[in-house]
């Protein structure tokens, strides 16, 4: 675009040559230095620069650009906040914007579609880290580079309505801001509060806009979009099937139902290159598949209700019971609460990864998009993984596996780490110990969060590797001996010193990614692992039996932000969620527990709900929205605790054996059973939805001598996977 009359001719010591475009609080140049390096230069509009709002608000595109400049936006190159009219200098990158390119050349084929998913993802995953917010993702401001070098396809732009997540600058009381049809519902309704989940929101609307040319939402004018964005199911029609479930995810109306950008990015990446039926990968979806249909109608099973007045009280437990560390039970406690951390993380991102859109009623999504996300991936079979096969003849130890969207991996005496193809289960790769003598630690399962799993080493020194779950290339390596390890809130959280006699240790951070050490600090608790997980980058450390309350501490660096006074007694941190805290309370010792105390970790206050009888709460419940679901390991029981009312909804028939912790997927609570099969129940009622077949043969082996698994069933699309005594299966979900 040709410079007009009003134009400056240079900015900042950079030549003007040219327009490139103009947003609504300036216009972009082409700018060269001195030097003759090309450079984009944004000049706010002059009607704002005398605006305090406009101005902080550029100050915050500023700083948000720099924090986040690398690999997936145009890196700042100077700017100047206190000029007469602002102006901030990026490098140029020669390319076009999607939406030109849509508008042009037509929506994306697959391959195309699929890299700038997985390259747009990285890119929100990299500015969230950074702690910022876009809050305008939309085609205009997603550049495809010229070529599509191997350096990257895409570039994030035009940070003008960012802000840090700590930051004090709001949104003008009546203002909104962003661009319809591409925010998500809260930014109408609450956009003071907004937060990474509507860049999430957003990619999923870009996507759809990438492969159908119009967006979820499309409408005439930008009121009837935001109205449809509040108030109706997104169009997917047109939309290749294998992304179908997790742009449904993406764009649920609840921001805390949607996935993560780091989770949508394993979720993209898990993705065929190709399309079924397509030699090249590129066109349109093609047909919409119907597996049930297919299959012709299946008999629906009667359900199974469940009743709603909780059963007697169970006699009470054996005197060797005590508080979690102090106590064994058959049920295999958790040695240490670490496994536990990984099961809420694993839980939370299929709950949120697969989770189709909700009304405002909290009715569900369409039929569409509920059959969508249950399609099950090109090429997959039902498959079980026997680990006696690979089991060390001496110890006796199978291996310890945990489920992921990229696939089961598994540690054993003698494998640091194997991956098992999530569509065949067979052995992808194996990353083996060094030496022929098998483990002489404790085995752990590999922790899986975000494209990486960690390990114990390889070299046998007790430490941990981290390893791209894709590819199994070795990304960093942490010199041991150490003792438990987690992902917690945005870094891996490592306990330096083995477990002893003293309740004070060492911990440290670590960038997931990177094992860069964030930062260490020595710290007293009576809690074997203090840690639990807060919201947006936030821990909480449990310190009863050292400096006494729970402290709030910055996950990046550290820093105690304030510290609560807990509550008095005996009683366990089973978890946090929703920055509140939930406490078991212990009957002298024994291990039941007769009540639940919750923690508002903003304010303290504190309120108490009964337990309906002596539960036994083993290994942390799981609160999904405003219910608690508790495993009672004595009784083999599944409790539903309305949070609100502080009253029990419902608990398992006594007939109906739960074998492990339960988990939320979508519109489904999923539970083993001891036969190896998965129960599937409606997590409002307690009713049975339908359960799959045994997936391996128990026969001749009494309850007793089997034990509960450690981890809840983990859906991923259409597809369960459990782990179990007898072993690791897939299956189809239940229909």
């Amino acid at each position: 675009m040709t410079l007009r009359e009003n134009d400056p001719r240079s900015v900042g010591g950079y030549r003007i040559e040219a327009r490139i475009g103009t947003g609504g609080m300036g216009v972009v140049y082409l700018g060269r230095s001195v030097s003759g390096r090309a450079v984009a230069v944004k000049v706010v509009h002059a009607r704002y620069a005398d605006n305090a709002e406009f101005r902080a608000r550029f100050r915050q595109e500023i700083a948000a650009a720099r924090r986040v400049s690398g690999a997936f936006t145009a890196p700042v190159v100077d700017a100047d906040a206190d000029a007469e009219r602002p102006w901030m200098a990026t490098a140029f990158v020669p390319g076009v914007t999607l939406a030109d390119r849509v508008t042009d050349s037509g929506p994306l084929d697959w391959p195309s579609l699929r890299r700038l998913g997985t390259e747009l993802a990285e890119a929100l995953r990299e500015i969230h880290r950074a702690e910022v917010v876009h809050r305008d993702l939309k085609p205009g401001n997603v550049l495809l580079l010229e070529g599509g070098s191997e350096d990257g396809a895409v570039r994030v732009i035009d940070f003008g309505i960012s802000r840090a997540a700590s930051s004090d600058v709001r949104t003008q009381t009546g203002i909104v801001m962003g661009s319809p049809p591409f925010m998500a519902p809260e930014q109408f309704s609450r956009p003071r509060e907004v937060g990474p989940a509507v860049d999430v929101f957003a990619l999923g609307a870009v996507l759809v806009y990438a492969a159908t040319g119009r967006s979820p939402f499309e409408a005439e004018n930008a009121y009837l979009a935001a109205y449809n964005t509040v108030h109706s199911e997104p169009r997917l029609d047109g939309l290749p099937v294998p992304l179908r479930p997790l742009v449904s995810a993406c764009l649920a109306k609840e921001p805390e139902r949607r996935p993560t950008s780091g989770e949508a990015l394993e979720m993209l990446t898990a993705l065929p290159p190709r399309l079924p039926g397509r030699e090249d990968g590129a066109g349109g979806p093609g047909p919409v598949r119907d597996p049930a249909r297919e299959r012709g109608a299946r008999p629906s099973p009667g359900p199974v209700t469940t009743p709603t007045v909780p059963p007697a009280s169970p006699a009470p437990p054996s005197p060797e019971s005590g508080p979690p560390g102090r106590r064994r039970h058959r049920g295999k406690l958790w040695a240490a609460l670490a496994a536990a951390a990984v099961l809420a993380a694993a839980a939370a991102m299929a709950v949120r990864s697969d989770h189709a859109p909700t009304s405002a009623a909290g009715t569900g999504g369409t039929a569409d998009a509920r059959a969508a996300s249950r399609d099950v991936p090109s090429g997959w079979k039902p498959w079980r993984y026997d680990p006696r096969a690979d089991a060390d003849e001496n110890s006796g130890i199978g291996p310890a596996c945990t489920p992921g969207t990229l696939g089961v991996f598994c540690s054993s005496p003698r494998v640091a780490l194997m991956r098992l193809d999530p569509a065949t289960g067979r052995v992808d790769w194996t990353k083996p110990m060094v030496g022929a003598q098998p483990h002489t630690f404790s085995l752990s399962r590999p922790v899986v969060h975000d494209g990486v799993v960690y390990a114990a080493a390889a070299d046998r020194s007790e430490g941990i590797d981290a390893f791209g779950a894709g590819t199994g290339e070795r990304l960093w390596h942490l010199d041991g001996p150490v003792g438990t390890y987690a992902y917690l809130s945005g870094v891996l959280l490592v306990r330096l010193d083995q477990p002893g006699p003293s309740d004070t240790a060492r911990y440290a951070a670590y960038e997931p990614r990177t094992g860069e050490e964030l930062w260490r600090r020595k710290l007293t608790s009576g809690s074997a692992n203090p840690f639990h997980a807060g919201s947006r980058g936030i821990l909480y450390a449990d310190l009863r039996g050292g400096s006494g309350g729970i402290a709030r501490l910055d996950a990046r660096t550290g820093r105690t932000l304030r510290t609560l006074k807990a509550p008095q007694g005996d009683l366990w941190l089973a978890t946090v969620h929703d920055d509140t805290a939930y406490y078991a309370r212990w009957e002298g010792g024994t291990g039941s527990s007769a009540a639940l105390y919750a923690q508002d970790l903003g304010d303290g206050a504190i309120r108490r709900i009964d337990f309906p009888w002596s539960v036994t709460p083993e290994a942390p419940p799981l609160v999904h929205g405003d219910v608690m679901y508790v495993f009672d390991y004595d009784n083999e029981t599944l409790l539903a605790l309305d949070l609100k009312r502080g009253k029990p909804l419902w608990t398992s028939s006594r007939s109906l054996r739960v074998f492990s912790e339960p988990a939320v997927h979508g519109d489904r609570l999923y539970v083993l059973l001891p036969d190896t099969s998965v129960l599937a129940l409606d997590p409002r009622t307690g009713e049975e939805i339908g359960r799959t077949a045994p997936a391996f043969d128990t026969e001749g082996r009494s309850f007793e001598e089997l034990t509960p698994s450690e981890l809840p069933p983990l859906r991923v699309g259409g597809v369960l996977y459990a782990v179990t005594e007898p072993g690791v299966f897939s299956v189809a979900d239940v229909r």
